[in-house]
């Protein structure tokens, strides 16, 4: 039997040694490593033609998918592989060191993880002209860098509290180099020396960790290791060095970092007009993080010294470039944070959200492709001036520049602006091979990049694939971007930045879990929300005036708390509260906290035992006056809607949508916002609207299962059409797939496999097939008995098929049972066509 190794560079061995050959092929090893990174769960074919060969058409991707298995399984052996229709995985029995060392961390077996990491995930690999596939494997390569920097700090803490000083040290100086730039790490290993009375290697240590910023990173040391060294030394340091302004490090191309995400579990109905509602926008727009008037955006500043000679274009890889993940980058921020007491650097620094698109090079024999680039460059320019928090430079003020002409810098000094969009266009045979970049101008870093082939008889798709998918990714990645400066000009403490900035990343990561196919992924997620709080309460300890941690604290809460039940959940939503208030009590008109009480309140409302209307009064002013300080704040737009769709104000749920929509700059909230859309548009009974949305949700969230459970609730709403039960119950066969019953019920959504499958029921009773509509029914009281929720929710679902069976009876007295439980939904149900229909006297009707 084969085992695999993919911590540290790539390899899969056989007992005789290393696997080479046809099986070793880059892009095979890459296949190999998805199967190891699933852990023994299998992966759909979709998924891994996706990641591997994403400009192919599906039907030649999929065949070299089919090709490599073949070859794999017959060089590896036929037992190494599972394949079960649709989806692919290793037999269990093949080893892995991946599986080894989250094993090990799961199980709490630090020694053991550490001994089982072997280097970074996929250390140095790389596949060509895969851009999705290097965004995953550096998502996964974060991910597993920071368990292993998590067992190393679990071993070190726990040496000291056994009081072995020098023990601990030893993992501290193993944690510091993996993570050489962190200031908080190298203290640890620092006081841990000199508590040992190993004073002239706590200097030396402190010493090397200063060089070390200073030589590659240009800053000084956090004023805590100095005050430390001051004290070691028995004399005062000199003044720091006059730094220059770094380089930031590129954050992780995988999901974003960026502690807020849509909410889920707001009120556990399960009926299929409600229960897709249970994702919420949480906040994610960093203007709101500390309210208005506690701080201002960077402003741009003029030109102070002369540019430099740099030529303006540079040839275009056709990679990612080589950067630090997501935490390594939020460090290097700690890091500038540290030096921010010192004199500011010479060159100008230019906002990020102000960007020049320079028209794309022509590569083509004979600039025969000059006319696409050009139009190519315009159509992206008109995208991104649709945004208003962006300020992009028209096409005549970077005609000058088109030229090549002028050096980068001047043209930077000269435009004023903090990131530039570059690209180029390269015929290849019939298709168009076209490459987009974002550069930062401050500091000529690049930070991201974006390849496409695309068939050059199909002008249509080209500029659609520009108009998407390029504006989206560049405004994505500014958001990123734009978040980590803005983090690090909110406060002075180093330490409570890097705490915060580790804190958000801990909650995404509790978000990623909690939207796992793995029941095991799900359960966990509490744990990293456990560790997202201890994060983010040491970050308020070190700033205690710094508004972010306590309204990340709030969101925490609140997210907590919609993930339990009982007096858990009562007490999650009064801590979020309070957390919020403490902010408001400083700051009366902060819009962060604002929405995340709002919010806490309205999800309380919904609670059986809960007094509705006073909370849910309370909740909407909240939200209001959120959307007022700040405007911008899409999330917040996006609860309102919701908010004022369950109260059964259609129309101004739509016009809120639509405001969340628009103020949502960077796509940090696009999914929860076009859900919330497609619901207030179908509250409107406006179909058209309500399609429109739920394609482009499913055309730019392919993964997304909400965005097939929409065109399933369409079916089953519009009835101006035929009924077509047939693609109904394939769309069911699809959910299930996407979002299984034990992910379902793991994540407190038990009801939503049945409430898919009673949306279908209906679609077939409409049909004239009662006897599917019969027994689907039967199905869903049997399936719903031992599941309190699911008891609540079911008789709206049973209303429905009964009264288009003809018992309207029957109908009418499981509608009443609903209404009785779910007083807090009056509104919304105050203005449902079913409950219209089984309720009003017929000549009232």
């Amino acid at each position: 039997m084969i085992s695999i190794h993919v911590l540290g560079a790539p390899v899969i061995r056989r007992p005789e040694g290393p696997v080479t050959g046809r099986a070793a092929h880059r892009r095979r090893l890459a296949l190999i490593a998805i199967l190891a990174a699933a852990r023994g769960r299998p992966v759909g074919r979709e998924r891994i033609v996706g990641l591997l060969w994403p400009e192919n058409p599906t039907d030649a991707a999929r065949h070299n998918l089919s090709e490599g298995l073949y070859v794999l399984r017959k060089d590896l052996g036929e037992d190494s592989f599972v394949v079960m229709g649709d989806e692919v995985g290793l037999d269990p029995r093949v080893q892995t060191d991946l599986d080894d060392f989250e094993r090990a961390l799961d199980e709490g077996r630090w020694e053991d993880a550490v001994r089982a990491y072997g280097g970074p995930f996929l250390d140095g690999f790389y596949v060509s002209e895969a851009p999705e596939f290097e965004r995953w494997a550096e998502g996964e390569r974060d991910r597993l860098a920071r368990g292993y920097g998590r067992a190393l700090e679990e071993l070190a803490t726990v040496a000291e509290a056994a009081g072995a000083p020098l023990r601990a040290a030893d993992w501290w100086r193993r944690l510091l180099a993996h993570d050489a730039f962190s200031s908080r790490v190298a203290m640890r290993l620092v006081r841990v020396l000199e508590r040992a009375g190993e004073r002239a290697a706590a200097l030396r240590a402190a010493e090397a960790h200063v060089l070390l910023l200073r030589e590659e990173l240009g800053v000084g040391p956090d004023p805590e290791l100095a005050e430390v060294m001051e004290g070691l030394r028995g004399e005062p340091p000199g003044p720091p060095p006059r730094a220059h302004r770094p380089a930031p490090p590129a954050p992780s191309t995988g999901e974003p970092s960026r502690a807020e995400d849509s909410l889920d579990d707001v009120d556990r109905s399960a009926s299929a007009l409600l229960e897709e509602q249970a994702d919420l926008a949480a906040p994610g727009d960093p203007e709101a993080a500390d309210g208005a008037g506690e701080r201002a955006p960077p402003p741009e500043r003029a030109s102070a010294d002369a540019p430099s000679a740099r030529p303006r274009r540079r040839p275009i890889g056709v990679g990612v470039a080589a950067g630090l993940g997501a935490l390594a980058a939020a460090l290097v921020l700690v890091v500038l944070a540290a030096g921010r007491d010192r004199a500011p650097p010479a060159e100008p620094e230019y906002d990020p959200r102000r960007i020049a698109v320079l028209y794309l090079d022509d590569y083509s024999p004979a600039g025969e492709l000059q006319y696409l680039a050009n139009g190519l460059t315009e159509m992206l320019i008109h995208e991104l001036s649709q945004v208003q928090a962006l300020k992009v430079v028209s096409r005549n003020g970077v005609k000058p520049y088109r030229d090549g002409t002028v050096p980068f810098d001047s043209m930077v000094a000269d435009l004023r602006v903090g990131s530039v969009v570059e690209g180029s266009v390269q015929r290849s045979g019939d298709s168009v091979r076209i490459v987009v970049q974002l550069i930062d101008a401050n500091t000529h870093a690049h930070l991201d990049s974006k390849v496409s082939v695309r068939p050059l008889g199909d002008l249509f798709e080209v500029q659609r694939w520009v108009s998407q998918e390029v504006s989206g990714f560049l405004r994505k990645r500014l958001g990123e971007q734009v978040r980590l400066r803005q983090a690090a000009a909110e406060t002075r403490s180093a330490r409570a930045l890097e705490l915060v900035l580790r804190g958000e990343q801990a909650y995404a990561d509790a978000l990623a879990l909690r939207r796992s196919r793995d029941t095991a992924d799900v359960a966990s997620a509490l744990r990293t929300l456990a560790d997202a709080e201890a994060l983010l309460a040491r970050a308020e300890a070190a700033d205690p005036r710094w508004a972010r941690p306590t309204v990340a604290r709030a969101w925490v809460a609140v997210r907590e708390a919609s993930w339990s039940e009982g007096l858990a959940r009562a007490a999650g939503f009064d801590s979020a509260v309070a957390r919020a208030e403490r902010v408001l009590a400083r700051t009366p008109a902060h819009a962060g906290a604002l929405e995340a009480r709002g919010t806490a309140l309205w999800i309380r409302s919904v609670d059986p035992g809960a007094d509705a209307d006073p909370l849910v009064q309370a909740a909407e002013r909240d939200l209001r006056a959120a959307v007022a300080a700040d405007p911008s704040l899409a999330s917040a737009w996006g609860n309102l809607s919701f908010l004022l769709y369950t109260r059964g104000q259609f129309a101004a749920s739509v016009q809120a949508a639509q405001r969340a929509l628009e103020a949502d700059a960077y796509l940090a909230d696009a999914d929860a916002l076009l859900s919330r859309y497609f619901y207030a548009a179908l509250a409107m009974e406006d179909f058209p609207t309500a399609g429109q949305a739920c394609d482009r949700g499913r055309r730019d969230f392919p993964a997304d299962w909400r965005f097939v459970e929409c065109r399933l609730t369409l079916l089953r709403r519009d009835t101006a059409g035929p009924a077509n039960p047939a693609l109904a119950w394939r769309l069911v066969a699809e959910l299930e797939a996407m979002h299984p019953p034990s992910v379902a019920r793991a994540e407190g959504r038990a009801y939503a496999p049945i409430s898919r499958r009673m949306s279908a029921a209906v679609v077939s009773a409409r049909a004239g097939d009662t006897a599917r509509a019969r027994a689907e029914l039967d199905r869903a009281r049997l399936d719903a008995a031992g599941d309190p929720e699911a008891r609540v929710s079911l008789p709206y679902d049973e209303a429905n098929v009964l009264l288009l069976m003809g018992d309207v009876q029957g109908a009418r007295a499981r509608m009443e049972v609903y209404l009785a439980q779910r007083p807090s939904l009056r509104g919304i149900l105050a203005r449902d066509p079913l409950v219209r229909a089984l309720l009003t006297p017929p000549r009232s009707r």
